[in-house]
């Protein structure tokens, strides 16, 4: 199951949620449960990535 993580625009905190496709296209509003505010969005951080320039 993948996992989204979100950042409050109030309070920086970030926050990981596991939840399928499915449940995330339903773009219900999240709640910060640091300090309570409902401006959520979604957090893009550092993504790793493993690539092979060897090709057959």
């Amino acid at each position: 199951m993948p996992v989204y993580e979100y950042i409050c625009k109030d309070c920086g905190k970030v926050m990981e949620v596991k939840e399928t496709l499915a449940e995330k296209e339903k773009e219900k509003q999240r709640t910060c449960p640091h300090c309570g505010s409902d401006k959520m969005v979604q957090y893009y951080g550092n993504m790793i990535v493993i690539a092979s320039t060897h090709l057959h």
